[in-house]
């Protein structure tokens, strides 16, 4: 199975992994309050996946420096530092916890001085881990959380509280800190998310965004004019989630699992430590519904790589577009037909997830808002009320506010050179999801395809350019330099159906398979048996023009030798980018 890159590396927050380099999307303005912070992946590159994975920032801890992931979905800070000699200057002779939805960290709470960016806290308290689990990624030290001080949002927090007394300020989170020092900073922080998947980006390198403290950054100054999302959960950054639409079409909530949200609201968290939308299934399949050629397997679905939507939230009476790329992410997986040969192809699964099989019921909230959409806004946390003098920020009139950074129409052209480009470096087989149960029963077999009409073909050269916003009948811009999406896919799985027995003892799938198999084979048979009808003919095409071709030859000349032949080296697949390595797996942490 494969290691999907997106997958939510936390409930409250997760995963990690390492690089750090100079922002490229963050203008400063010098006033020296911007933290630099990048993604790991670049253009991926890998031979599992190619997704943003997690965003981190470089902090200082007892004169040790660490690499850690930010993260909004959660409030305490940890390092795992084996070996390093950090200088604690307290040890509480306590131990904490933290449980996330795939993993959890515990060790010693204890005390160090603290550098992030240029604010400084003489004594954080944090967890000196005591063991990483075995599926975390190479260069993941820890997590900054900048959630909210208070017991249920913060285990440190609640460990002291309960040792020492309510009133024990000792615990407070970094962020809490950092205000409660520099009195001359507004109670809030920006976070904007740059994407790694860019062309320009083919030898690892990463991309970074814009995280800043008190201010806004001149790029994002109207943020500050942005309607204010007000924050609905305890101890979470988590709003009303207004609207949700697909092509112009709106897509219908079910009701709120949180008491006393509105009615066709659903409460949303955002959490820049989940990759990927963690949402209510019914929402997912709605989404992806529309994308002919889509297949849903369990609770995974499968898009054309070549596909996508015009994809709306709403929230705050405001719009924001999701870039196509952020939709679906390229991966690649090994799988064996029924007869037992292994095949190794280019696949696109959905950056969505289906909350209820993944986590069953979500604590105070419907549904996550992970990169997938944070990195189409920028986002102000503001705690509101907040005396900066040791009480707990953000327990009154906290709020969010969001600026959107996509447009839709540069999006399509961005998806349109970047999608092309990061298949070319892949396996040259791009399988349409459609025949994946054909070809893959045992990983294929259980399967619900898409019933809409959605379908988006951005690399169509008589497909018109999509108009601004979602419309009914978005399509995407047009394109000479790539094949159609649906001849492509077809040709190489034509290509693979003319490798493959199917003449093997093999069992067959179960009916529902076969029903399944038997609905794609009518709709997709004459295609298939075209293509492999017009390769006969041309072979046989081609075969007459040589055989003719020699007889002349022979006629004309009586030559009773010829010279040695000249070959020529045809190239298969174009050489891959610099720095890229196809055994290099980007994965997130996922214990």
């Amino acid at each position: 199975m494969p290691v999907s890159a997106g997958r939510l590396v936390g409930l409250l927050a997760l995963a990690a992994q390492t690089a750090l380099a100079a922002s490229r999307l963050a203008a400063r303005d010098g006033s020296g309050h911007g933290i630099p912070f990048t993604t790991t992946s670049g253009i991926g590159l890998t031979d599992e996946d190619v997704f943003d994975s997690a965003y981190q920032v470089n902090i200082t801890l007892g004169g040790q420096q660490f690499t850690v992931q930010l993260d909004t979905g959660s409030s305490d800070l940890w390092v795992y530092a084996p070996g390093l000699d950090i200088k604690i200057s307290n040890d509480s002779q306590l131990r904490g916890n933290i449980t996330y939805g795939t993993g959890s960290v515990e060790g010693p709470i204890q005390f160090a001085e603290l550098q992030v960016g240029e604010y400084s806290v003489p004594a954080q308290a944090f967890i000196n881990a005591a063991t990483l689990g075995a599926n975390t990624p190479p260069g993941l030290v820890g997590i900054l959380g900048i959630g909210f001080d208070s017991d249920n949002g913060s285990v440190v927090d609640d460990t002291l509280h309960t040792a020492w007394g309510e009133n024990n300020t000792l615990g407070r989170t970094v962020m809490s800190n950092i205000l409660a020092g520099n009195s001359s900073l507004a109670p809030f922080y920006d976070i904007a998310l740059a994407r790694a998947l860019d062309i320009e980006q083919t030898d690892g390198e990463t991309a970074g965004g814009a995280f800043v403290i008190g201010y806004h950054d001149p790029q994002y100054a109207a943020v500050a004019q942005a309607p204010q999302i007000a924050r609905v959960v305890d101890d979470r950054w988590a709003g009303y989630l207004d609207g949700m639409a697909v092509n112009g079409v709106n897509i219908s909530f079910p009701p709120s699992s949180v008491d006393g949200t509105p009615a066709g609201k659903l409460v949303a968290l955002f959490d820049s430590g989940t990759s990927d939308l963690v949402i209510p299934g019914v929402i997912a399949d709605a989404v992806f519904a529309q994308f002919e050629g889509a297949i849903k397997v369990n609770a995974t679905w499968y898009v054309p790589c070549y596909s996508g939507a015009n994809v709306t939230f709403s929230a705050g009476g405001q719009d924001f577009a999701v870039h196509p790329l952020d939709l679906s992410r390229v991966f690649t997986w090994t799988s064996t037909t029924p007869d037992g040969i292994e095949t190794t192809f280019t696949l696109c699964q959905a950056a969505f997830e289906d909350a209820t099989v993944e986590f069953g019921t979500l604590p105070g909230f419907d549904l996550v808002l992970g990169d997938v959409f944070l990195k189409n806004v920028l986002t102000s946390f503001n705690y509101g009320q907040n005396n900066r003098e040791g009480d707990t920020p953000g327990m009154s009139g906290s709020f969010m506010q969001l600026l959107s950074t996509t447009d839709q129409d540069d999006a399509w052209v961005d998806f349109q050179e970047t999608r092309s480009t990061i298949l070319s470096l892949l396996y040259p087989a791009v399988i349409d999801p459609v025949f994946l149960p054909v070809f893959f029963p045992a990983d294929f077999g259980s399967v619900q395809n898409s019933t809409g009409t959605g379908f988006i073909t951005p690399f169509a050269s008589d497909t018109p350019s999509p108009p601004s916003g979602t419309t009914t009948s978005a399509a995407a811009p047009a394109a000479t330099s790539a094949p159609a999406p649906a001849a492509t896919s077809r040709a190489a799985a034509a290509g693979a159906l003319a490798d493959l027995d199917t003449t093997s003892a093999t069992p067959s799938p179960s009916p529902s398979a076969n029903s399944s198999v038997t609905s794609l084979l009518d709709k997709y048979g004459p295609v298939v048996i075209g293509l492999l009808g017009a390769n006969v003919f041309v072979m046989l095409l081609l075969c007459v023009i040589a055989l003719v071709a020699c007889t002349r030859g022979v006629m004309r000349s009586g030559a009773r030798s010829r010279s040695a032949p000249t070959y020529v080296p045809v190239s298969f697949r174009d050489k891959p980018a610099a720095g890229y390595d196809p055994e290099e797996n980007v994965r997130n942490y996922s214990d």
